[in-house]
Order: C-alpha cells, then sequence, then structure tokens
C-alpha cells in the first residue's frame, strides 16, 4: 500500500500545481525561446509562451486522456469477457482478433484514423483505447476461464444462480484485482503512447498543450535552448515515475501472488 500511497500522492501533487500554474499562454514574440529567468521560471517556448503554464496545462491534459482511456479500456475489456467467457466461439474470435490487432503498432492506428478523420483529439483517445482494450482483454479472459473452473463458480449452478446474475455479481467482482493491475499498466502505455503520437503530429489537436507536442517543438533548439526539452521530459519522468509505483503495489496487492 506504501507504494500506491506515495505514487498518488506525487500525482495528485503534480495535478495540482499544474492546475495552479497552467495559463492561456499568451504569446509574446520578444520572449521566443527565452531562458529560465525569475518572471519565468521555467524560461518560455518558440513562440513566447511561459513554459511553466505549458508544461502545467501538458501535464493535466496527458493525464486526463491517459485515465479516461485506461479506465473505459478495462471496462470494455470486463464487459466483453463477461459477455463472451462462456461462448467457446466468441471467447476463441476475441482473442484471435486481440492476437492479430495487437501486431500492429497504436502509431499506425492513429495514422489511419487521422487519415479518416483528420487530426483529432478523438482519433488519438479511440487509438488509445482500442490498443488498451485488446491488451487487458487477454489477460482478464485466461483470469477469468481460471475463476470459471473454482469449484464455488460449480457450487452457484447447483444452487440455480442464474447465469447473468453469476457473471456479474460473482466474476467481475472476482477480476477486479486483475482488473486494477491492467488499469496501471495501460493508464502507463497511454500517457507514453499519447505523447509519442503528439510528437509525431498525429496526436491530439496541436492547439491543446501536451508534453509530447512541447517536445518536438522544442527538439529543433535542444542544443542552444535545451531547457524546453528538459522540463517537458522532466514532466514525463515524473509521471510515469509515480504510476510505475503505483503499479507495482497494485501488484503486490494480487492475491495470487501470496
Amino acid at each position: 500500500m506504501k507504494k500506491i500511497r506515495v505514487g498518488g500522492a506525487i500525482l495528485i501533487l503534480l495535478t495540482l500545481l499544474s492546475l495552479l500554474f497552467m495559463g492561456r499562454g499568451e504569446i509574446d514574440s520578444s520572449l521566443r525561446s527565452a531562458p529560465p529567468t525569475l518572471s519565468h521560471i521555467l524560461g518560455c517556448d518558440t513562440l513566447g509562451r511561459d513554459l511553466l503554464e505549458r508544461i502545467g496545462g501538458g501535464v493535466v491534459v496527458s493525464l486526463s486522456i491517459s485515465i479516461f482511456t485506461s479506465l473505459l479500456s478495462v471496462f470494455l475489456a470486463l464487459v466483453l469477457v463477461a459477455i463472451a467467457i462462456n461462448s467457446e466461439f466468441l471467447s476463441s474470435l476475441l482473442l484471435t482478433a486481440v492476437t492479430a490487432f495487437k501486431s500492429i503498432p497504436t502509431v499506425l492506428v492513429a495514422l489511419l484514423l487521422s487519415s479518416l478523420w483528420g487530426g483529432k483529439t478523438s482519433s488519438c483517445i479511440i487509438a488509445l483505447t482500442i490498443t488498451g482494450t485488446a491488451s487487458s482483454l487477454r489477460v482478464l479472459m485466461v483470469k477469468a476461464r481460471e475463476i470459471y473452473g473454482e469449484d464455488y463458480m460449480t457450487a452457484l449452478d447447483a444452487l440455480g444462480i442464474k447465469e447473468g446474475r453469476k457473471r456479474i455479481f460473482h466474476l467481475v467482482p472476482g477480476l477486479f484485482p486483475y482488473a486494477r493491475e491492467e488499469w496501471a499498466t495501460i493508464m502507463m502505455s497511454a500517457i507514453l503512447t499519447e505523447s509519442s503520437l503528439s510528437f509525431l503530429g498525429v496526436g491530439i489537436d496541436p492547439s491543446i498543450p501536451s508534453l509530447g507536442s512541447i517536445l518536438a517543438e522544442g527538439r529543433p533548439l535542444i542544443l542552444t535552448r535545451p531547457h524546453i526539452v528538459i522540463f517537458s521530459s522532466l514532466g514525463l519522468l515524473i509521471i510515469g515515475g509515480a504510476i510505475t509505483l503505483i503499479s507495482r503495489g497494485l501488484s503486490e496487492l494480487d492475491p495470487t501472488s501470496h
């Protein structure tokens, strides 16, 4: 629990600080790529916008997208598992589709969606959700089959418990410990993937601040004005470390590990 509390405290503190310092990103052409000063603690970006405000907004946006897509992915995976667990045909079909889909990188999925719908934030979110659902579905399906084979599930049949009630009130709660781990894993993957997509220019709308897009803006100036890349990378590093702590803490709560 200690790792979960520490990781959660870091994320909450980082989010509160980001909300406190994020601003409108007013442009001042005279401060383009300006280094850190007392009035601009982290310096300015290539358009003269305060970098602290930009990174604050980027942290909030990146965390919001990663939390939303990871929760949605796990929820969809749980629903699909609950529907298909008692059907060998549906289970095999889903696992085959997941195996085939996982061979396609998320970047290619985002590029396809962007070409169909344009470079919108929704395209990035859908690509992250599809990938996250496919990632967690296989793990949860394997665990669901193990739970379905337990003696108490057989006893429920003997007691005349209906199939739908058995899945909702017994199977799904039994999957929660594994779903928690998958959520943390997918959240970590989502925030890195979203930053990578934004860095490549196929992520969220360029007008919305993102740590990946800030990194992309500072890349050409990495030798002359490294502060843009350093501080945005530091934000990603802190977020990644906090989520890693939460993920490890959740894995230690796995009942099968004791």
